[in-house]
Order: C-alpha cells, then sequence, then structure tokens
C-alpha cells in the first residue's frame, strides 16, 4: 500500500494548479457562450427600435453569416460542460488505474486544445472573409447614423471580447494539458523505480532462500 501512495499523491502542487485552471476554463468558456447568446439575441431583437428624424433603419444582410458565432459557441458551450463535468467527478471517488487514467485526461485535454484552435481559426478566418458576418457586419455599420448605431457597438464589441475570452480559455487548456502530461512523466518514472525495487527485492529474497 505505501509503494500506490508514493505513485498517486505525487506533486500535489500540479493538482491544485489543475483545478485551478479547470475552474477558471468553466468561467471563461462559460462568459464566450454567454456572450455570443447576447449578441445573438440583439440580431434577432432588433424589429421593435423606433426610427427616429434623419436615422437610417438598422438592417442586416439577407443571409447574415452566422457560422463564426455558431461554431465559436457551440465549442465553448461543450467545453464549460466538459469542464463542469469534469470538476464535478474530480471530487467523487472513481478509482481507475493509474497509466488509463492518465492516458484518458491527456486525450481529453488534446481534444479540448484542438477543438479550441479550430473553432478560433474558422471564427477568425470566416469573419474575415465574409462582408455578412454578424461581427464584420456590425464593426462596420457602428458609426453609421441608423437607429441601432448602438446595437451594431454592441455585437462589434461584444464579438471581440468573446474571441478573446476564447483565447485566454483555450490557453488555460493548454497548460492544463501540459501539467497532466508532466504528471504521467512523474507517474511513469515512479512506477518504474517501484517496479525495480520490487525486483531486487524479489530478488533478494529468492537468493537468500536458495543460499542461507
Amino acid at each position: 500500500m505505501p509503494q500506490e501512495l508514493i505513485v498517486r499523491d505525487h506533486s500535489p502542487w500540479l493538482s491544485s494548479l489543475r483545478s485551478a485552471l479547470r475552474l477558471l476554463i468553466i468561467v471563461l468558456s462559460g462568459a464566450v457562450a454567454g456572450t455570443l447568446i447576447h449578441t445573438l439575441e440583439i440580431y434577432r431583437g432588433n424589429i421593435s427600435l423606433d426610427l427616429r428624424h434623419g436615422e437610417l433603419p438598422m438592417t442586416w444582410p439577407a443571409r447574415t453569416n452566422l457560422w463564426p458565432t455558431l461554431v465559436l459557441f457551440t465549442v465553448a458551450a461543450a467545453n464549460f460542460v466538459a469542464s463542469v463535468a469534469i470538476t464535478a467527478t474530480s471530487f467523487k471517488s472513481f478509482r481507475r488505474p493509474v497509466r488509463s487514467r492518465d492516458a484518458y485526461r491527456i486525450i481529453a485535454g488534446s481534444l479540448g486544445v484542438v477543438l479550441w484552435a479550430t473553432a478560433l481559426a474558422v471564427f477568425h478566418l470566416l469573419d474575415k472573409s465574409s462582408k455578412a458576418s454578424l461581427g464584420r457586419y456590425a464593426c462596420t455599420n457602428r458609426n453609421v447614423m441608423s437607429n441601432g448605431r448602438f446595437q451594431y457597438r454592441a455585437v462589434c464589441s461584444e464579438q471581440a471580447l468573446a474571441f478573446y475570452l476564447a483565447i485566454g480559455a483555450a490557453s488555460a487548456e493548454a497548460l492544463t494539458l501540459l501539467t497532466l502530461a508532466v504528471t504521467a512523466l512523474q507517474t511513469r518514472r515512479e512506477r518504474s523505480a517501484i517496479i525495480n525495487l520490487d525486483e531486487k527485492k524479489s530478488f533478494d529474497q529468492e537468493f537468500q532462500r536458495r543460499y542461507p
């Protein structure tokens, strides 16, 4: 049993850092999802705006490109749910073999980093390439004297905010993956040391039995 404790209790500061990062990811991914939901609500809620003298009516392109927003929102929401589930299960007494547990965490962490990187790339490239994308169109028209200029400005600002929050969440996910890799490496080294020690003890006992 002492040998098992050596494997499981190494570097507790890494576990604490990982927990803090996971909470940060929950906050950031939730903020990204919430911000993008609000921009979509603004996009859908412009029909009741009053038109004042000298103002142009607020309009959106007939085929507004929502894909950048939807892709980033989907990844943020999925990451939020996954991070909450991981944090919740970490408080329960799940017992897995150390090797399979570390492999599972590293695979899941790698998937999270890849999804964030893909979502950020898609959001940035589609937003820049399409004049009808929600964020680009809002930023282009934020200074036009229309009855929806404040809505345009809000969408423009919130889309940018969501993008930078997503970068922060992706960075925290990558750092979490790094701590998992370090923990797995330490576990592997300690297990090898324990196995070697056990083999040496077995050899010494066998030698003493044969040659008392």
